[in-house]
């Protein structure tokens, strides 16, 4: 993000800002060259609803987000808020307030000053901005430390006055862009916290540009998952983590384990048990299929004349997460932690099937078979 980019945003004007705006991106196309980083890409966000753009790097989510700031313009399509088309309004007449992934704080102003930057250029009186840029340093946690410089804060600190200064304009749309992928992990739950907090409290509509699946499923009203330039799922998150619509949103959001089935009728066999199909019928199904499974799908028992053998344990605290192999394929799926002594490695163990649906995809053809 360059200064230009930063200063366009802070004299961002409006006469009468309203939060919870409603935002609609309507068949958003990018090409730069030969690559189209969005390809009839829409979107409709509810006035105040959270909703995370997720995906792979290059999926577009980033292009999205910048065409919304007005930073970026389609070449086809439009960016509407409050049902009016903003696609050729420059950024700075769009009233939106944005936090970046690089904090973009001025070095040589203090934090209050940071925070009252946009409302000076909005040529608010002194008096006002000062209040205001204390008002929102307290919401954010900062109170005691308006009066030092960006050197002199921690990334979380810096990101929470990037924080306040994007809401001190009273933008109607707010636009996160990975904002907490610079900071530590501990740091960045607290922050993520706040910043959902903020949004519930401020009733501002927000959407939040990450790579990374547990800030998307913890934070968002909604998520949408992006792949190619193109919207792939977009629902809740308990949603989108119980019933994927593709394989590509199964195995980027969560974990899934691939296993060989055969067919049955429109049902599947898996662990000698047939299985109802997710989504469409299996007659759209040509070819070999795989199975999707959770690791709650499948429970495990130690048997000697079990089915799959234990070959990796990892701890993850109340459940420890087993590697299983089974029919040259590894399955993942969890035990409680206070039981994981039975299953040592090496362990012979029964697989039982406890879904009772499962999604499928074609059989992916491992690349040794294709040497």
């Amino acid at each position: 993000m360059t200064t230009d980019d930063l200063l366009t945003l802070a004299a961002a004007t409006t006469d009468a800002p309203v939060a919870g705006a409603p935002l609609a991106l309507v068949e958003l196309t990018r090409s730069y060259g030969p690559t189209r980083a969005l390809d009839r890409f829409s979107l409709d966000v509810r006035p105040g609803e959270f909703v995370a753009l997720l995906g792979p790097s290059g999926c577009g989510k980033t292009t999205a987000l910048r065409m919304v700031a007005g930073f970026e313009r389609p070449d086809i399509g439009q960016v509407r808020v409050d049902g009016v088309d903003v696609s050729g309004v420059p950024a700075q007449k769009r009233d939106m307030g944005m936090v970046f992934q690089s904090y973009s704080l001025f070095p040589n102003l203090t934090a209050r000053d940071n925070v009252a930057f946009g409302l000076r250029l909005r040529r608010q009186r002194a008096g006002v901005r000062r209040r205001r840029a204390l008002e929102l340093l307290d919401l954010v946690g900062l109170a005691e430390h308006t009066a030092k410089f960006p050197h002199q804060l921690s990334g979380g600190q810096q990101q929470r006055v990037a924080l306040a200064r994007a809401l001190a304009i009273e933008p109607r749309v707010l636009l996160l862009d990975e904002p907490l992928s610079a900071l530590d992990a501990q740091v960045r739950g607290e922050l993520r916290d706040q910043i959902r907090a903020l949004q519930q409290r401020l009733n501002i509509t927000t959407l939040f540009v990450t790579h990374d699946q547990e800030e998307a499923l913890s934070l968002a009203d909604r998520v949408c998952v992006m792949n190619r330039g193109r919207v792939e799922q977009i629902a809740t998150p308990a949603e989108l983590y119980a019933h994927p619509s593709s394989a590509f949103v199964a195995e980027f959001v969560g974990v899934s384990s691939r296993v060989p089935v055969d067919r049955r009728g429109e049902h599947v066999v898996i662990f000698d048990r047939d299985v109802a199909v997710r989504g469409a019928p299996l007659a759209g199904h040509v070819g070999a299929l795989d199975a999707l499974l959770r690791p709650e799908d499948v429970r495990v028992r130690p048997a000697d004349a079990g089915n799959g053998v234990v070959q990796h344990r990892v701890f993850l605290g109340a459940s420890t997460r087993l590697e299983v192999g089974f029919a040259d394929v590894v399955l993942k799926t969890d035990v409680g932690s206070s039981d994981a002594n039975r299953f040592e490695i090496g362990t012979r163990v029964t697989l039982e099937m406890v879904a009772s649906d499962v999604l499928v995809a074609s059989r992916r053809i491992p690349a040794a078979a294709l040497d």
